[in-house]
C-alpha cells in the first residue's frame, strides 16, 4: 500500500496537535512551522510554506488560509483575540501528532519545537528566531538586543532544567560554567 502524501495543511495540523491541547499563538504557530521549513525543506510538500522577511521576522500569509480551511473543517478550534494578531489555535478533535504520517524525526522536532515555545511570550518567540536566523531582522520593526535574548534563552534554560524538563538546559549551563571558568 502506499503512503498517503503529506501536506502542508498536514504538517500545520501536527505542529497544532503537538501542543497536547494548548492553544499556539499566531507568532507561535508561525514561528514553529519557519523552523520546521528550515530544518527540513528537502522532505516537506513541494507547496510548503514561503516565509518573507517581514515586521516581526519570517511570514507567510498562507498559514492563516489553511488554519481558515482547517477551522471551517472542524479539526482546530481558533480562539479570536481582540485583533486578528491575537487570535490563538487550538486542536479540536482527539487527532495526536503520531497518526500523522510523518518521518519520525520531523515529529520528534515539532514536538520538541513546539513544547519549547509554547509558554514563551511575543518577543521571546521573535528574539530567539532572530538570534537563530538574523537575516530575518532585515525589515524588522521589532527592536532586537542580542544581549537581552542571551539573558532569555539563559534565564529560560535555568527555568526548565529545574522543572526536569529538558536535556539542552544541562548542556547551556555546562557551557555557561565553562565559559565563566575561562573568564578567570
Amino acid at each position: 500500500m502506499k503512503k498517503r502524501q503529506v501536506s502542508r495543511s498536514d504538517i500545520l495540523l501536527a505542529i497544532i496537535a503537538a501542543a497536547n491541547g494548548k492553544e499556539l499563538s499566531r507568532v507561535q504557530l508561525q514561528k514553529v512551522a519557519f523552523l520546521v521549513s528550515e530544518e527540513f525543506k528537502s522532505r516537506l510538500p513541494g507547496d510548503f510554506y514561503v516565509f518573507d522577511k517581514e515586521k516581526f521576522g519570517p511570514f507567510c500569509i498562507d498559514i492563516y488560509n489553511d488554519t481558515e480551511m482547517l477551522h471551517y473543517w472542524g479539526w482546530i478550534r481558533v480562539t479570536a483575540g481582540a485583533q486578528p494578531r491575537n487570535d490563538s489555535y487550538s486542536i479540536a478533535t482527539s487527532v495526536d501528532i503520531d497518526s500523522f504520517q510523518l518521518d519520525d524525526d520531523i515529529k520528534a522536532y515539532i514536538k520538541e519545537t513546539v513544547a519549547w515555545v509554547v509558554d514563551m511570550s511575543f518577543g521571546e518567540i521573535v528574539r530567539a528566531v532572530y538570534r537563530l536566523f538574523p537575516e530575518y531582522r532585515d525589515n524588522s520593526i521589532f527592536k532586537y538586543s542580542e544581549e537581552e535574548a542571551e539573558l532569555e534563552s539563559f534565564a529560560r534554560s535555568i527555568k526548565q532544567l529545574q522543572e526536569g524538563k529538558t536535556h539542552p538546559a544541562r548542556e547551556r549551563l555546562v557551557e555557561l560554567k565553562r565559559t565563566m571558568a575561562a573568564d578567570g
